[in-house]
């Protein structure tokens, strides 16, 4: 629906929580599509990794996903790569 504005706090609240969680979807899927061509299938733990990811996380991990040379340094915390 374009244009469409809601009116109430709880309702601009709840729209702003569901694009949140859109972009999130869709940007876990890019990760996960980028991981499995590059490298094969996730482990169940890898997959659990990316469920649990904030937004920024996978956007950090999308672009570490093109070139780093393994997985598990695709999906590397910043805490671990200091």
């Amino acid at each position: 629906m374009t244009g469409w504005e809601p009116r109430s706090e709880f309702l601009r609240e709840l729209d702003a929580k569901a694009r949140a969680e859109a972009e999130s979807r869709v940007m876990r899927g890019n990760v996960e599509v980028v991981l499995c061509h590059r490298f094969g299938a996730l482990s169940p733990e890898q997959v659990a990794k990316l469920q649990s990811a904030s937004f920024d996380t996978l956007s950090r991990w999308f672009k570490a996903s093109l070139t780093a040379p393994s997985i598990d340094a695709a999906l590397q915390d910043s805490s671990e790569a200091q």
